[in-house]
């Protein structure tokens, strides 16, 4: 049997013997649950056209930035190979309901981190204009990267390569470094070639236990960059999404059993959401719990040698 097989056997014999569903929007789980729900604040969308109007990002952002009463975070995304925005506006949609102001590039080969970085940036920028609709609404100092497969790697990029403007990270499927190749957006292997163990910001790693992913960013894969860093990291492994089996595409395909744990990363990390901490911190971390993320992990930053 092969190892795409045996990984699709796990996955099914896990959803037979532990009734998954009731626990892929939250269920008994009750941070996962809350924030898998939509945020409170209306939201709208707009594109960042470049000199031949050409789009270079797509906004996902509040449709008020009085109604917020916070300075909003910013999320800056990368696509995965091939992807553009909208095919996860669900999720983009989602973070910007709950108050954070997101923009993607509208590249399809993100791995560098450059288009990730350079779009955070460029939020950065307009909340100093006068007259932007971002200027003075910005937390410019609370700033996420995060991606999908190529696009994850460019997220741990982007974090590695300018520590002083993203402050965490948030990566789905992040890839085996195996499958790292020059393409439009890299000249080179190294032009794209990520490590998390070099980040200083902590991290969520989210990945499946679904048969492409058990090639393309496998559990056992997740585990060793989890086992590499030395920030405090949280490590999640989803089985369900959505009523179907979670895989490298899910973000974008069935994203809703992704929802709340992501967004609960992001409320606790860039507006130090206590009730999401909750997820993964404390004695006993929800995440750790949940049975629809077996395997699941987190861990805090060794502590520092004591002084003499």
């Amino acid at each position: 049997m092969s190892l795409y097989q045996r990984t699709a056997l796990v996955a099914l014999l896990l959803v037979m013997l532990t009734g998954l569903t009731a626990c892929d929007h939250g269920g008994s789980y009750p941070v996962q649950a809350a924030y898998a729900q939509a945020g409170p604040y209306a939201t709208t969308t707009s594109t960042v056209t470049g000199a031949t109007g050409t789009a270079m990002y797509d906004l996902f952002l509040p449709a008020s930035y009085a109604a917020l009463g916070f300075k909003s975070p910013i999320v800056t995304w990368g696509n995965g190979t091939g992807a553009k925005p909208g095919t996860v506006s669900v999720f983009l949609n989602h973070l910007a309901s709950y108050g954070f102001t997101v923009i993607a590039s509208t590249l399809s080969n993100t791995g560098t981190g450059k288009q990730i970085d350079a779009a955070a940036r460029y939020l950065v920028a307009q909340d100093a204009v006068g007259g932007s609709v971002f200027h003075g609404h910005l937390d410019v100092t609370e700033i996420a990267a995060v991606g999908s497969s190529q696009g994850a790697g460019g997220a741990v990029r982007a974090a590695t390569n300018d520590p002083a403007l993203i402050t965490t990270v948030l990566t789905f499927s992040l890839p085996n470094t195996f499958w790292v190749r020059p393409n439009p957006g890299c000249p080179t292997r190294a032009a794209c070639m990520f490590d998390p163990a070099a980040l200083t910001q902590p991290i969520f790693l989210i990945s499946t236990h679904g048969p492409f992913d058990a090639v393309a960013a496998s559990p056992a894969t997740e585990r060793s960059y989890f086992r590499s860093t030395k920030v405090h990291t949280a490590l999640g492994i989803i089985l369900y999404s959505d009523h179907k089996l979670a895989d490298h595409f899910s973000i974008a395909t069935n994203p809703g059993g992704m929802l709340g744990y992501a967004t609960a990363w992001l409320e606790y990390q860039l507006r130090g959401d206590t009730t999401a901490a909750g997820a993964f911190t404390g004695p006993h971390p929800e995440l750790l719990s949940n049975a629809n993320w077996p395997g699941s992990a987190t861990k805090l930053p060794p502590a520092p040698p004591h002084s003499p």
